[in-house]
């Protein structure tokens, strides 16, 4: 997203009562981010390995959102360990795979609670499948957090377009998500 982009959509953001964030790439995106007050940070799964990056976000003490979708267990470890050398111990991972789209076949929703417990951290699952399915089921898992792409209408080309929901597919997946959480009880 182009810098001169962020400040007129975190304003509209914030006018109409939604959480802006962004996914920084650098320091210099980091240094923005910081101009606008975000109040999180979202790591892509390119940059897991970018510690010095990581380090540099962390400093901010700022909740982070870790995708692990490019990563292995080892690689988790380090970007947590150097986040939380910087006293910022508010992380949640997000299990991903990183295709565009992913099959479902392949989504591996275990690896939530596997993740879970190997770190002792929240989880959440970053979804790029056509569907709402491995959304739904990860709560089962102990999903915290959804990351789905997201679209107005299907008139504009994007890259992301193929696997991003329309406003009923969004709608429907809160809802989903929501009845599911409600029917794992207590």
């Amino acid at each position: 997203t182009p810098f001169e982009w962020h400040d007129k959509i975190f304003k509209y953001a914030d006018k109409i009562g939604i959480t802006c964030f962004s996914t920084p790439f650098d320091k210099t995106a980091v240094d923005l981010l910081e101009s606008l007050n975000t109040p999180i940070y979202k790591i892509a799964s390119f940059e897991i390995t970018d510690l010095e990056l990581l380090e540099y976000i962390a400093s901010n003490k700022k909740p982070i959102i870790l995708s692990t979708g490019m990563a292995n267990l080892n690689e988790i470890k380090e970007a947590i360990k150097t986040i939380n050398s910087k006293k910022n111990n508010n992380i949640i991972l997000l299990h991903c795979v990183s295709g565009y789209p992913s099959p479902i076949s392949e989504i591996n929703l275990k690896t939530i609670r596997d993740l879970r417990e190997k770190f002792n951290l929240h989880v959440g699952l970053s979804d790029h499948t056509l569907t709402n399915i491995a959304s739904t089921v990860s709560v089962a898992y102990g999903s915290c957090l959804i990351e789905k792409h997201f679209k107005l209408n299907n008139k504009l080309k994007t890259p992301d377009d193929k696997f991003s929901l329309l406003p009923n597919q969004l709608s429907n997946l809160c809802e989903d998500t929501k009845s599911a959480w409600l029917s794992l009880g207590k």
